[in-house]
């Protein structure tokens, strides 16, 4: 009897040894598993800044309104939003890239930043620099303007807005000249300018024009400066004035030219015999 229990322990000793291969039916499936990562290009993220409103008065425009700012993916493609109330916009899963964008709003300067580098995947996106969209000038132009000789030859151009006085108090800095010879003078051909000075110096004016030659000046009206709440800024016809906190103008990579897109489009011409 001993025997045959020692007998029956061993084979199920050789019993629990084995590996048994038997497969049952498959069970229901699970749950699809998080997505892998995508492949190396197709990370995306997002494009975004603010831009600001200032008046021909130069008050700021708040809330921020009707500024659409496009964003050019390619020589025949673009895209397109508004900004909020804030200022602020967003293009979002844009591609890794170097992006062009133009803001805009009508009776305003349309503004351009060229060459945005953007790298996708990052958490916070690629913030463009802030952009100041300025009220093209219509109320603020000048209306008549005149020469003032000085005792020691100097010049001094007088000028009234259309504005009248003092409803709005200018300060030169607002303003650019450009002189000369011809009554067709504009921004893009003349002889010399200057901004923000209506104060000239004889030995500026003896550099160009001769005695007995015609000078002409037309004057456009382009704010630099705004009225400030601050009396850190210069202080001008009652007026603490400070120098705009964005840039004005942008560079045409074409021709490397300095535009100011919020420049007057009207101007005052004055003219005499120096």
């Amino acid at each position: 009897m001993k025997q045959l229990i020692l007998v029956l322990c061993c084979c199920l000793s050789l019993a629990a040894c084995v590996k048994w291969e038997i497969t049952g039916p498959a069970g229901p499936a699970g749950p699809q598993g998080p997505p892998g990562q995508k492949p190396p290009g197709a990370d995306t993220g997002t494009i975004w800044g603010r831009v600001y409103t200032v008046n021909e008065l130069t008050f700021p425009i708040a809330p921020v309104d009707s500024v659409k700012i496009t964003l050019q993916v390619s020589v025949d493609s673009a895209l397109t939003t508004m900004a909020d109330s804030a200022g602020y916009y967003y293009f979002h899963n844009m591609g890794t890239g170097t992006y062009n964008l133009i803001y805009s709003r009508p009776g305003f300067g349309e503004m351009k930043k060229f060459g945005l580098t953007h790298l996708s995947g990052g958490k916070q996106g690629s913030r463009a620099p802030d952009v100041l969209l300025l009220q093209i000038p219509v109320k603020t132009v000048v209306d008549t303007a005149w020469f003032q000789r000085m005792m020691n030859g100097d010049l001094s151009l007088q000028f009234e807005l259309r504005i009248p006085y003092p409803t709005y108090q200018p300060i030169p800095g607002n303003l650019d000249f450009y002189f000369s010879k011809h009554s067709d003078v504009t921004a893009n051909n003349y002889l010399f300018r200057m901004d923000g000075a209506s104060y000239i110096p004889k030995a500026t004016l003896d550099k160009y024009f001769a005695a007995g030659d015609s000078m002409y000046c037309r004057i456009y009206t382009l704010d630099r400066y705004f009225i400030a709440d601050t009396l850190l800024g210069i202080y001008s016809n009652g007026y603490a004035w400070q120098q705009m906190k964005q840039p004005i103008y942008y560079i045409d990579p074409a021709t490397g030219l300095w535009i100011y897109p919020s420049r007057s489009i009207e101007s005052a011409l004055v003219g005499t015999v120096y």
